[in-house]
């Protein structure tokens, strides 16, 4: 009865989570009109780190050097996530960016299989064909074939988290959770910063809604939700933790709608609907051997 009731506590926090995740891309597409998507970035990741070095200082002491060299690779492709969503959020939806950036979990188990150098299974091409005609639809709503910049800069992302996902099941076990992560966090902050200073102009003073922006994706999104999942996961499996997870868009276009008054349209929703369907075979379906789930927010 114990069990089952944390169990129970563990994922309804999940979904607060979810839901934090989901609201990010509506804040973070409302302060994109006061700064530079590289400088948000730059602010949010060094804020995480600090915040994160804050909360769980003894952790950050058992940094190797071979903690911060793999930390930086995982970071890599985090960057290559967060820059392509967070670029993409300026010429697109804050709801196509979230059902988009949900592909990442059906793109994990074709590319696990294909850098594994296997034949993906019959579910892994049914489930990428599904994620890609509902991407289709949401990209191509009102039959003009003319590609959104953004909705291709978010899919770019969407590869960025897929293969972090992978390289993160592959090396994270080695190191200190905490550790790894907050290596990852400050190499996203170190690398937006230097693009960010090349071809965007450095901000004077920040509204009140980048501010804002800012400390939302950097204490609740980033730091607070990390070790949330990390002390959570313990009481619940892998697969029901990532079927809560995949709710993430459905809360961003809840609260587009709520906060702005974005809609979609019917075309748009069938995508959405069949974006979010081949995400949860796909989490339903994962094999044990096949990475799980995460995310950073």
């Amino acid at each position: 009865m114990a069990g089952s009731i944390k169990r129970s506590s563990a994922e309804l926090s999940m979904v607060v989570v979810s839901f934090i995740w989901g609201a990010v891309f509506v804040v973070t597409k409302d302060a994109l009109r006061d700064i530079g998507p590289f400088m948000f970035l730059t602010l949010r990741f060094t804020l995480a780190f600090i915040l994160l070095v804050t909360m769980a200082w003894k952790s950050i002491q058992t940094i190797r050097f071979s903690t911060v060299w793999y930390g930086a690779l995982l970071g890599l492709f985090l960057f290559i996530g967060y820059s392509g969503q967070t670029v993409g959020l300026k010429y697109t939806t804050a709801s196509n960016a979230a059902f988009i950036t949900g592909t990442s979990v059906v793109l994990v188990p074709i590319l696990y299989a294909l850098i594994n150098r296997k034949i993906p299974e019959l579910r892994t091409f049914l489930t990428v064909a599904g994620a890609l005609a509902g991407l289709f639809l949401m990209s191509f709503p009102d039959n003009n074939l003319s590609l959104s910049r953004g909705d291709i800069l978010v899919f770019i992302g969407a590869f960025g988290f897929a293969l972090h996902i992978i390289l993160v099941d592959r090396y994270s076990h080695q190191h200190n959770a905490v550790a790894i992560t907050s290596i990852q966090i400050i190499f996203v902050g170190i690398v937006s910063l230097i693009i960010g200073s090349m071809v965007e102009p450095w901000p004077t003073r920040l509204s009140m809604t980048v501010a804002s922006a800012v400390l939302i994706t950097s204490l609740f999104a980033t730091s607070l939700a990390f070790l949330l999942m990390n002390a959570l996961q313990k009481y619940s499996t892998p697969t029901r933790f990532a079927i809560v997870l995949t709710s993430e868009p459905v809360f961003a276009a809840i609260a587009a709608y709520l906060w702005t008054g974005e809609t979609l349209t019917s075309r748009a929703y069938i995508g959405a609907a069949i974006i979010l369907l081949s995400m949860l075979i796909s989490v339903i379906t994962r094999k044990h051997r096949e990475p799980a789930v995460q995310s950073l927010g």
